[in-house]
């Protein structure tokens, strides 16, 4: 039974609270919930009748994970593309096994991720959502979000998914699919709240809006400019070596703007930094993805050190596991390898490392919220903010005797140790367990639903589809 309680307070945990530097602190607090809002962070506080009171001592009380880029509905295809490049990824997904999805597929696929997402401690997602195939299939995404009880932006995204594989055969008019997508766009902006009266708020719009770069500058003007009069977070893949040059794009007309999120954003020259930190532009990174898709080294520390918003995300659980514990450790061992044999290189030994756990929880959290514009509401535990906390125990072998806790969370926490999870106030998941969703019903939902789904495109020749992408991306000379 969901636990839905109008006064929660959580008494004598360690409190991770970040200072002016960014610097991670974990005093003994307690933390008094209110409905949706925190209403008390202090010693001692005093339990008034009807309070539901929950012993945290010896945990660690986290604002829960801000995830700034994933697309929750590839989560069903889980493992497919484990050895695959961004090209056999796009020719076996993204333009192929996504487009034998029926709407109630899609809602699994969505239920499925955020559930995963809440499992691993995530309570926020920008969710960069390109299966438009039909306005049903954009229901069904928006529903399963909704009834998972994930913090979550769906970012709509216009795409010109092909109409068929083998042969791969695109729109023959995709400016007007463009325009009838885009439609949808504005329809769903009437909505109020989004999807349906079930929503409390938590799912909210965005857009995803890839291939500005190749629209007519005007057009796109007008698009940026609803988005961020309506306060509309408006996110783009950014990784010119792929193809994607939203920031060459937005820089030379003029276009960045405070409402923007950049994924990937590799190969970043130092005017891009400039122009990110002093338009307010968000960043996020996703190292797990970015390595093996050749995107480029993930830029999270780099940001940083510009004075940059910056957050992580998964990107597709398709790809990798989809908690930010992973991210973390990938992203900071990564930035501290480069930074050491950036000093090989020059003949030195390293006094002291750069970059450091505190840093990179602060990108999973309050930084993550920064990125996605959402720091005001969410991202640190604080008074007045949204209630989305993240209780993680310190019992198990992986954790015990933990001196440093931000370590502890960084390199040697899972979602395993995830014990408690609060989103907007409702207890999502109890002593490990998951209790929004039926997990044992829905495991076995999806289950048979993969089984369906893998009946559907057993025929089809991936590798075909992958060559006749190339081909229409012009990439096969390139390849090696």
């Amino acid at each position: 039974m969901v636990s839905l309680l109008n006064s929660i307070l959580l008494r004598g945990g360690r409190v991770l609270i970040f200072d002016s530097e960014k610097r991670a602190t974990f005093p003994v607090l307690d933390v008094l919930l209110e409905g949706a809002i925190i209403l008390k962070v202090e010693p001692h506080i005093t339990a008034g009748p009807g309070t539901k009171v929950i012993d945290t001592s010896g945990k660690l009380v986290c604002p829960g994970f801000v995830d700034t880029h994933r697309h929750l509905f590839q989560s069903h295809i889980r493992t497919s593309v484990a050895d695959q490049t961004l090209l056999e990824y796009c020719g076996h997904l993204l333009f192929g096994r996504v487009l034998f999805y029926k709407p109630h597929d899609v809602y699994l696929a969505q239920l499925g991720a955020a559930t995963e997402a809440i499992h691993c401690g995530v309570t926020t997602v920008l969710d960069h959502s390109h299966i438009q195939i039909s306005e049903d299939h954009i229901q069904q995404c928006i529903k399963a979000s909704i009834d998972s009880g994930i913090r979550s932006i769906y970012c709509f995204a216009p795409y010109a998914l092909p109409k068929s594989v083998n042969p791969l055969k695109f729109p023959d008019n995709p400016k007007e699919l463009h325009q009838r997508q885009l439609a949808l766009f504005y329809t769903l902006s009437e909505q109020s709240p989004l999807g349906n009266s079930q929503n409390d708020g938590r799912v909210t719009l965005g857009l995803g809006y890839d291939g500005i770069e190749y629209r007519p500058v005007e057009d796109t003007k007008k698009v940026l400019d609803f988005t961020h009069a309506r306060n509309y977070p408006v996110t783009f893949h950014d990784c010119h070596r792929q193809g994607m040059s939203a920031m060459k794009f937005l820089r030379k007309n003029n276009l960045l703007s405070d409402n923007m999120v950049l994924s990937h954003f590799t190969f970043p020259s130092e005017e891009d930094f400039e122009a990110v930190k002093v338009h307010g532009v968000g960043i996020s990174s996703t190292p797990e993805s970015e390595m093996q898709m050749s995107h480029g080294w993930p830029e999270a520390f780099p940001a940083m050190r510009h004075g940059c918003k910056i957050g992580l995300g998964v990107d597709s659980s398709a790809i990798c596991s989809g908690d930010l514990f992973s991210a973390m450790r990938i992203c900071l061992q990564m930035q501290r390898a480069r930074d050491n044999h950036e000093l090989a290189c020059r003949d030195k030994i390293p006094k002291q490392l750069q970059a450091t756990v505190d840093q990179v929880l602060y990108m999973a959290t309050l930084g993550g919220a920064e990125a996605i514009h959402r720091e005001s509401e969410i991202g640190s535990i604080e008074v007045g903010k949204r209630a989305d906390i993240v209780l993680i125990s310190t019992d198990s072998p992986c954790m015990v005797a933990s001196g440093n806790p931000a370590a502890a969370l960084v390199l040697h926490a899972s979602p395993s140790d995830v014990e408690f999870v609060f989103i907007n106030g409702e207890m999502v998941k109890e002593n490990g367990k998951l209790v929004k969703v039926d997990w044992p019903t829905l495991k076995q939902e999806l289950e048979e639903n993969m089984k369906k789904l893998e009946e559907s495109w057993k025929d089809v020749d991936w590798s075909r589809n992958t060559d006749e992408l190339a081909d229409v991306w012009y990439m096969t000379d390139r390849l090696e």
